[in-house]
């Protein structure tokens, strides 16, 4: 059933955007760490994450407590934090692969970064609509959402694949490819999760 969230407490709907909101912003530093080679915004990075599973122990806390949520309710938004606790994960295995990178000087090809790059900057404005979608619930906008989701999904396995191909021919180092794969499954996760999200929030 779908949390109706224009019924819920003001302060669970503006702690959800706020999870979104820095979601958006550990995935900036993340690939800005990577582009740049930097351990310093991968630090800020993992900082920020923190304070995001912080915010999330909050909310769950708000959830189960608060008498004048529905039971029907209270299931929504358990689901709901539980996928946004299932992005956390995804986001530390993204900062620890890019950690790795840049500690051991991997190299990847142009082709690699720029994948990524699209996957990184197009995730991020997802949860930008996610946002949109939490206060209005628009249908076309979550139509929108759900066809560019599925977009980047399947864009993720192509350049897995592609990749692959490029690790047999001897293109790429297979230290550099482990961790592209890596970085993709987790980005493939995110996707999954984001859609959880939205299906428990459309009507």
């Amino acid at each position: 059933m779908a949390a109706d969230l224009s019924n819920l407490n003001l302060e669970l709907a503006q702690n959800m955007e706020s999870l979104t909101e820095q979601i958006q912003e550990v995935l900036s530093l993340i690939f800005k760490g990577f582009y740049k080679g930097q351990l310093k915004f991968i630090e800020e990075a993992k900082q920020k994450t923190k304070e995001i599973d912080t915010l999330l122990g909050k909310v769950q806390k708000f959830v189960t407590t608060d008498p004048s949520l529905k039971t029907e309710e209270i299931a929504s938004a358990a689901s709901i934090l539980s996928n946004y606790q299932k992005i956390v994960f995804d986001l530390e295995k993204l900062s620890q692969q890019t950690e790795t990178k840049n500690k051991e000087g991997i190299l990847f090809t142009e082709k690699a970064v720029t994948e990524l790059e699209e996957l990184f900057r197009g995730i991020r404005n997802l949860f930008l609509h996610l946002n949109d979608i939490v206060l209005t619930r628009n249908a076309v906008l979550v139509d929108y959402v759900l066809k560019e989701k599925k977009r980047y999904k399947q864009l993720a396995r192509q350049f897995a694949v592609e990749h692959e191909e490029r690790l047999i021919k001897g293109i790429c180092l297979a230290r550099s490819s482990s961790i592209y794969l890596y970085m993709m499954d987790a980005l493939e996760d995110i996707l999954w999760h984001l859609q959880a999200i939205i299906d428990e929030l459309k009507e």
